[in-house]
């Protein structure tokens, strides 16, 4: 195994060693650097051996003394150098098992790599960690996890699952438990499989765990209208949205009393569905489960509720449309009717129905170039008007249907700009000025 070094820092211990990019990192003290981890965990001792692949073919061993925690200075283009460990599940409600066709050959990469879990919140089952990734996992200790649990129902949970390690649950966990390894929990919710009974031995189960599982995230399902030969599966409906609220809002009384947390929290969608208000600041804690955008209302609102006190009374006169998912209209709509208030702004919402994936889907992240294109037509002509940049690739302006942001500057000649998701970026963009 080998981590390609695409550059150094200036001034680094790397550079004194004339190490550059194009070299190659092959390992260090004897160990193999198969990620980003490795990288930083073998080289945090104060002496070290570092053995580098040089451009023109010549193997270097350079020994190093340094402090403990001093940096190497090599810098790459990725944090994993081997292969990613792919999902071999077969999960009743997987959402690249729903993808049009047609789209960009990585995102029908079944992503359940623990590193990936680790270093960016993203969710694993563990069903598909080998002896050694475990080994990993608590020698490093690798902590917090990310974990798709769905239910502690080890039969249950390799039909959702569709795969036979999910049954080891409880002893996963107790794995994971005894080595002191913190986890954040997923149920993604399918009414009339793991809602219910099923759902409440769940959460219960979980708690048994605290503080090894420190939080329950619970999500709807998200099905798309391209599910042919697939299993069907129902939407949560707003009446099954009221009664969970009222079932988690039971739990976080229970667990906050017995943790000092709630423990477990419920999605955004549910409140959206139930035409209820979002909860308050307290009750999602710290925020343990914004990996999952569990909260991402609540912050975007309290941000925007701090940003009132310097808002102007009066702009000079512009107009502004922001495009948006279906979901988030129950987010924007108190805050643009506030913008409203400005004299000489109007703001305007354009919100964009999700034909391409079809189904229950209608959360921003999802909109593609076609939809907008389909919203927007030649009626915004050098109209200003505001795009989320988590519609694209991320670090690149491409749509999950292959447009770029240029082509939608050129087919609807609008004035677009993008924005960072905060509220704080929204406003900015819209006064056309720093706040």
């Amino acid at each position: 195994m080998s981590a390609p070094i695409t550059g150094v820092v200036s001034g680094s211990i790397a550079d004194e060693m004339a190490i550059e990019a194009g070299d190659i990192l092959l390992l260090i003290n004897g160990q193999e650097i198969q990620d980003i981890i490795d990288y930083q965990f073998y080289s945090q001792d104060d002496y070290i051996v570092v053995e580098i692949k040089k451009n023109n073919g010549e193997l270097w061993s350079l020994e190093i003394e340094k402090d403990w925690d001093e940096e190497l200075g090599l810098l790459y283009d990725d944090v994993i150098f081997d292969k990613m460990r792919v999902c071999q599940n077969r999960c009743l409600f997987c959402f690249v098992d729903q993808l049009p066709p047609g789209m960009r050959n990585t995102l029908y990469i079944k992503d359940d790599d623990y590193r990936y879990s680790f270093l960016y919140g993203n969710f694993i089952t563990l069903t598909n960690l080998k002896e050694k990734d475990w080994r990993k996992i608590i020698d490093m200790h690798l902590s917090p996890l990310y974990v798709s649990v769905h239910c502690m129902h080890p039969e249950l949970r390799v039909k959702i699952l569709g795969s036979k390690r999910a049954a080891s649950i409880h002893e996963d966990l107790k794995r994971l438990l005894d080595t002191g390894i913190e986890i954040h929990t997923q149920i993604v919710l399918c009414p009339g499989i793991n809602d219910g009974e099923v759902l409440k031995q769940t959460i219960q189960e979980l708690s048994s765990y605290y503080p090894t599982v420190q939080s329950v995230g619970i999500v709807p399902v998200g099905l798309t209208g391209h599910r042919l030969k697939l299993p069907q599966l129902q939407v949560v409906s707003p009446e099954q949205s009221t009664n969970l609220i009222e079932l988690v809002n039971n739990y976080q009384e229970e667990y906050r009393n017995r943790f000092q947390s709630g423990f477990v929290y419920l999605a955004d969608e549910f409140f959206i569905k139930a035409g209820v208000g979002f909860p308050a600041t307290e009750y999602y804690d710290d925020y343990c489960q914004i990996e999952n955008g569990i909260g991402l209302a609540r912050l975007f609102l309290d941000e925007f509720a701090e940003l009132e006190k310097s808002i102007p009374g009066q702009v000079e006169k512009r107009e502004v449309f922001i495009i948006t998912g279906v979901s988030a209209m129950t987010v924007l709509d108190p805050v643009v009717k506030r913008l409203n208030l400005i004299r000489g702004l109007t703001v305007h919402l354009l919100p964009v129905e999700n034909h391409y994936f079809g189904g229950n889907v209608s959360v921003t992240g999802l909109l593609t170039g076609k939809d907008i294109l389909q919203v927007m037509e030649n009626k915004y002509q050098g109209q200003r008007v505001i795009i989320p940049e988590i519609i694209f690739k991320e670090g690149d302006n491409i749509l999950l249907d292959n447009l770029s942001l240029e082509e939608l500057r050129l087919y609807t000649q609008a004035e677009i700009y993008t924005v960072d998701g905060s509220a704080r970026s929204l406003v900015e963009v819209i006064l056309g000025r720093n706040i």
